[in-house]
């Protein structure tokens, strides 16, 4: 008959064994690729965005190359040179700089990202930009969609539709969040990466909240001047969700003024690559001054 001992170490083995059976058959207990960093490339609204980020992901570790005024494929260069096997959610930010006539440039890059990382969790926001000759923000808000659908676990924070409920928490050009826009915008983008890191499903946004600001210089079909709003060509629904209202102007911290520079693996790969490019630089006028000695001298 076994001891007191021997049970208790029988029970505490099999106890275990349990416990990483329930574990393992747990929905979304698959583990994250990557050590749970989160990589996050963008223009000038991530810029605005990131100084809240930390606030609503305590601990989390962060990585920020945005560079304002960038384009999908600009953003994707961001990433190529700031993206690593360790980080397990990127977020993608891009989009708003994208001549709204031509959405299937933000689906070539998404894709492109896609590809790059595999299984690992993507935050891409919907977009409120420019409406050009008359062009809204729908055909790059329905790629969102769309990469949403077909990638299961892509979570889309529904920038487009917050900025419809909220215009007043947007700058004279439109485009830009004022402070506390900006930290609403955080915390929508910080959903998203905690609803990544738990393996949760998207959460449904607005239709229709596609209007757009009319870029510098230009006019909209109905007469509306630079940095003011063009309506949609959609009717406006909302989300399926209620989301919490937001906070109202003024009412929040200013962020501190924050200089985005590159962080340091970002700035090792570029000086590697200029020193590359200096290398292959060299070793040009190399060959090309022996060719013209032997020339010279055959």
């Amino acid at each position: 008959m076994p001891n007191r001992r021997g049970i208790v170490a029988t029970l505490a083995v099999a106890l275990f064994s349990a416990l990483a059976l329930s574990a393992a058959l747990a929905p979304g207990a698959k583990a994250l690729p990557g050590s749970g960093r989160v990589l996050l490339v963008g223009d000038s609204l991530q810029e605005l965005t990131s100084p809240y980020l930390q606030h609503f992901l305590p601990g989390v570790p962060l990585t920020v190359n945005a560079v304002g005024g960038s384009n999908s494929f600009q953003i994707f260069d961001l990433f190529q040179e700031s993206y690593e096997p360790s980080d397990s959610v990127i977020v993608f930010d891009a989009g708003t700089n994208d001549d709204p006539e031509y959405p299937e440039i933000l689906a070539e890059n998404l894709k492109k990202v896609a590809a790059t990382v595999g299984e690992r969790c993507l935050v891409v926001p919907t977009i409120h930009g420019f409406t050009v000759n008359g062009v809204d923000n729908a055909g790059k808000n329905r790629v969102v969609a769309e990469f949403a659908a077909s990638r299961p676990g892509t979570q889309t924070p529904d920038w487009a539709g917050f900025v419809h409920a909220h215009p007043e928490l947007m700058q004279s050009d439109n485009l830009h969040p004022i402070e506390a826009g900006s930290e609403a915008r955080a915390e929508l983008i910080a959903a998203g990466i905690s609803r990544c890191l738990a393996g949760e499903p998207n959460a449904p946004v607005a239709r229709g909240a596609n209007e757009g600001a009319i870029p510098p210089g230009m006019e909209g079909q109905n007469g509306e001047a630079e940095g003011e709003l063009s309506p949609s060509h959609e009717a406006y629904e909302a989300a399926a969700e209620a989301s919490s209202a937001g906070p109202e102007p003024g009412s929040q911290p200013v962020a501190e003024p924050v200089h985005f520079a590159l962080v340091d693996r970002v700035a090792k790969a570029r000086a590697k690559k200029r020193d590359e490019q200096r290398s292959a630089a060299r070793r040009n006028v190399a060959a090309a001054a022996v060719a013209a000695m032997h020339a010279v001298f055959p």
